[in-house]
């Protein structure tokens, strides 16, 4: 018999390791791959298939995460990306090309419209419940691609001139280094919430790079190449986060729901919990790095024809699994207990609960959920 302690060594022991590296940012790319970032090297895991032609990003302050959509030279849609499963939805129809957008106040966020060889790009304000896009005013400049709210300053990136600060009033942008123009043809400039400003995207080469920048004299420091992400328009941090995603089949008492409560920061500890199994019936925790493939197996991947269970679905790869009971009431649930080591800061993984019980198959599974640790 497995002791709970041995079961929380183990799993302590897998965010502990290397094998969880510290998934920090979302990041959009031109040809609609949506990737994770690590922000401390650089280094790039796939996340979800985006849309095409996505051109920035920006997180509103409900947590929602903002990008646009080029269809055409006059037609574009703002999306809503899921950090979750990396799908981007279209949600309002626009004819404003956007090709940076930053945090604001309420439902809005803050946007550059891109101007045209007589006019200037322009600081405008999109309205994520309404989809209306106005303009506050012009910027002065003509080569911005990046935007981001950082410690209550909007900061801008232009291709040319480099790191802007942007009049939030009136749209009016100043170059407080003009003598310093920086690394060129990066798009993506994003507030960290461990106070740095991050800048990103393809250099003169065509290699997608990670720079931290100094707001005190301009200058880019670079962190890592971006391997695997090209033509990177747009960088946003994930805070802590538990996101639900795809459906459980049927416990012995009905839907198996997968839910986690307690604290997402490393250091503290989290419990997720399923629900409808048989009481006193054995069952795993599964701690999975991909959603996208486990061994030869594109993820999701349904198991009745493998199981001969009923409408079933692993969700997260089997990296680490762990056993444990179920409780003694009837419905029972499946509980476990998972500590975050000082480590796991950063770390993103995936949970899914399986349980041994009589149902076709002899197995249920819960729905899964993508944790990003702070």
């Amino acid at each position: 018999m497995v002791t709970h302690a041995r079961l929380l060594a183990a799993s302590t022991a897998l965010l502990a390791g290397s094998l969880l590296p510290a998934q920090d940012l979302l990041a959009v790319t031109w040809n609609g791959a949506i990737k994770l970032v690590n922000s401390y090297t650089g280094a790039v895991t796939p996340l979800g298939p985006g849309l095409s032609g996505q051109n920035c990003l920006a997180r509103a302050s409900n947590g929602t995460f903002w990008s646009q959509q080029r269809l055409s030279t006059s037609s574009y849609y703002f999306t809503r990306i899921d950090p979750g499963t990396g799908i981007a939805t279209p949600v309002h129809y626009t004819s404003a090309d956007i090709r940076g957008l930053a945090s604001g106040p309420g439902t809005w966020l803050y946007g550059i419209q891109n101007g045209t060889s007589t006019v200037t790009d322009s600081l405008v304000r999109f309205d994520t419940a309404s989809g209306s896009v106005q303009t506050i005013g012009s910027t002065g400049f003509d080569g911005i691609q990046g935007l981001a709210m950082h410690l209550g300053v909007l900061y801008a990136w232009d291709v040319f001139s480099g790191l802007l600060i942007v009049d939030q009033l009136t749209g009016a942008a100043s170059d407080p280094f003009p003598l310093v123009s920086g690394p060129t043809y990066q798009q993506s400039l994003c507030s960290h919430r461990d106070g740095r400003l991050l800048l990103g995207g393809g250099d003169s080469n065509g290699t997608d790079q990670l720079f931290s920048l100094d707001v005190t004299n301009g200058t880019a420091t670079l962190i890592g190449n971006m391997v695997g992400a090209t033509d990177v328009r747009g960088l946003e941090p994930l805070d802590a986060s538990a996101a639900p995603f795809g459906t459980g089949c049927n416990g012995v008492h009905g839907p198996v729901v997968l839910s986690v409560t307690g604290s997402l920061q490393a250091g503290g500890s989290l419990m997720s919990v399923s629900s409808n199994h048989e009481p006193n019936t054995l069952g795993a925790v599964v701690l999975g790095l991909s959603t996208t493939l486990y061994q030869a197996h594109a993820l999701p991947l349904l198991l009745d024809p493998l199981l001969g269970t009923t409408n079933c679905t692993l969700y997260a790869s089997i990296d680490a699994s762990v056993l444990v009971f179920t409780g003694t009431t009837t419905p029972a649930s499946l509980q476990f207990g998972l500590p975050l080591t000082g480590a796991a800061a950063g770390a993103r993984f995936h949970l899914q609960h399986v349980c041994f019980e009589p149902v076709p198959g002899n197995l249920s599974f819960s729905n899964g959920i993508a944790v990003q640790v702070r």
